[in-house]
């Protein structure tokens, strides 16, 4: 059952579930019946099934969602952490706020882009049918009527006889990158550059930064505060923020701490990925012994404050994009009606 695909909304039910079950007294195989009982997809059902006859069979919690292949490295680490610490509700509730945060911020982004992302893709239709319906019907009735036509007009005939072979060529590469993305997009020459790309796009870049100092803040907030060992926390946090740099930046942190070296100075080492002000607010919540604190303080300012981002540049690319389509709908227009005003001024 490799294939049954546990989407985040699935995962924050079954961990709050269980953490519910267990925090009312219940042992562990009574509440893991009650959640296989309440299931009713047939395959995640299966599955659960298994991971109870895994623990049951005396393998950990944490070894049996390991072994399932249906769960991420954080999940089973916290709820390992949890066990060897005899907080296993904790965890799970941990887990549970997890993906509640990250469904919460996927809805956000997916919220401030969908509408450019609708502009976009009807502007891409709208454009295609023009050039390649259109535009060749005006060729016909220019052909008949015969004479010269305006260079516009000739240029914009020649791009729409042309633009089925363009059409070709980047159908045929969208499909190689897809290809090629796929079968070495994990190589980390390829993710080390694609990053670093990505990060020199203006505002995207910026987006992504936020978003990933973000996530970083908030997620160490909640291993950190569940009793999660920093070094162990920052270790676990490479399973989930996948971003080649900050996963890069994550080894060399905790390299730096295994050295006897401060947390802020360690995250100072890289100041295209992590601001300043962070820096220093973490510096001051270190020797403060307020880490926790601060690392929740700014969690939740660079949420608010990617938010806001995302909602300015999703108002920004609106009226650019109406702008962009009204522009080009009318240099084709324009350049087909234009031999019809040489005519109708010939005439006159």
């Amino acid at each position: 059952m490799k294939d049954v695909k546990w989407k985040d909304v699935k995962k924050e039910t079954f961990f709050s579930e269980l953490s519910s079950l267990l925090a009312s007294g219940l042992d562990f195989s009574r509440s893991f019946r009650l959640l296989t009982e309440g299931e009713t997809n047939k395959r995640i059902k299966f599955v659960l099934e298994e991971i109870h006859r895994s623990v049951i069979g005396g393998n950990a919690l944490w070894q049996s969602l390991a072994q399932s292949g249906h769960f991420t490295p954080l999940d089973y680490g916290v709820v390992r952490i949890g066990e060897e610490t005899g907080q296993l509700s904790r965890s799970l509730s941990f887990l549970s706020e997890y993906y509640r945060k990250r469904i919460a911020r996927r809805r956000m982004i997916s919220g401030a882009v969908s509408y450019p992302l609708i502009v976009l893709a009807t502007a891409v239709i709208v454009l295609v049918f023009m050039i390649l319906v259109v535009v060749p019907m005006f060729e016909q009735v220019y052909t008949r009527m015969g004479g010269d036509l305006p260079a516009m007009t000739r240029y914009m005939i020649a791009f729409s006889q042309d633009f089925p072979a363009w059409l070709t060529g980047m159908g045929i590469g969208l499909f190689a990158g897809i290809l090629f993305f796929r079968y070495y997009g994990k190589r980390p020459s390829v993710q080390r550059v694609t990053a670093a790309l990505l990060l020199r796009i203006p505002l995207v870049g910026n987006l992504i930064r936020r978003n990933c100092q973000a996530r970083f803040c908030s997620l160490l907030w909640l291993l950190y505060t569940s009793g999660v060992p920093l070094l162990r926390s920052i270790g676990l946090l490479d399973g989930i923020i996948s971003f080649y740099p900050y996963r890069m930046s994550f080894a060399a942190v905790c390299e730096g701490l295994r050295r006897g070296d401060l947390f802020a100075a360690c995250l100072g080492r890289f100041p295209s990925l992590y601001d300043r002000k962070l820096v220093t607010l973490l510096q001051v919540g270190e020797e403060t012994n307020r880490l926790g604190e601060m690392l929740a303080r700014q969690g939740e300012e660079l949420s608010l404050r990617l938010e806001h981002d995302l909602k300015q540049t999703g108002n920004l690319l609106e009226p650019l994009l109406v702008l962009g389509v009204g522009a080009l709908v009318a240099v084709v227009l324009i350049s087909m009606y234009l031999p019809m005003f040489k005519l109708g001024t010939t005439i006159h």
